[in-house]
């Protein structure tokens, strides 16, 4: 079949393509209008973080760090911090959310923990391969909703990373208060033991 003769076949039938073509495109239309629309909003995180490489000692920016920008986009998706988003917003203050909750899980489980799996169910997170930017997205049939739960995502994850950060020198602070007491206790007995055999044996300059 050489071009002459596609074209001419395309002629002969252009009716049918013509009348196929419409009706898909109606088709389509129907369909979307007939879908509930839905919204999606976006925030970026700039993550201004340097590591060092274990390997070679050499001080390396986010986006090189094995794993890293993976791990803040698994910290972002994890129930913590879904829980406290969903504390921040008051959903399960909601009647309606109490109302499909009810209805869902019938009556088994907790709606803080059914609220934050929901949410999570409809967020994304994509790391860039080029820079140290998360995009964090948020898709609801309500815009407003979407743009106030990706914004609660991107505060509670900042919250949640500087929690992390400071859990472990929170922890040595907290063992080393408790050694220092340990030992202090162990001085002022040592002390009173000293000052009591002093007193026994008529000591009063242990120095002369």
């Amino acid at each position: 079949m050489n071009v002459l003769q596609f074209i001419l076949i395309l002629k002969a039938r252009y009716r049918i393509i013509l009348a196929t073509f419409g009706v898909t495109v109606v088709a389509a239309v129907l369909v979307i209008m007939m879908l509930p629309k839905s919204y999606t909003a976006t925030t970026t995180l700039l993550l201004n973080y340097k590591g060092m490489d274990p390997v070679t000692g050499m001080v390396l920016p986010a986006q090189l760090m094995p794993g890293y920008m993976a791990t803040q986009s698994d910290i972002i998706r994890s129930r913590n911090v879904a829980l406290k988003v969903v504390d921040q917003l008051k959903l399960a203050d909601s009647p309606t959310a109490q109302a499909q909750f009810r209805k869902a899980a019938n009556g088994q489980g907790e709606i803080h923990n059914w609220l934050a799996e929901g949410l999570l169910g409809k967020l994304g997170v994509r790391p860039s391969k080029e820079s140290s930017v998360l995009e964090i997205a948020f898709t609801s049939p309500d815009p407003v909703f979407a743009a106030d739960v990706v914004n609660a995502f991107a505060e509670n994850y900042q919250l949640t990373s500087v929690q992390l950060k400071i859990a472990p020198a929170q922890q040595a602070a907290g063992y080393l208060g408790e050694q220092a007491q340990v030992l202090r206790k162990q001085l002022e007995t040592a002390q009173s033991r000293l000052s009591a055999y002093q007193q026994e044996h008529g000591i009063t300059n242990p120095e002369q």
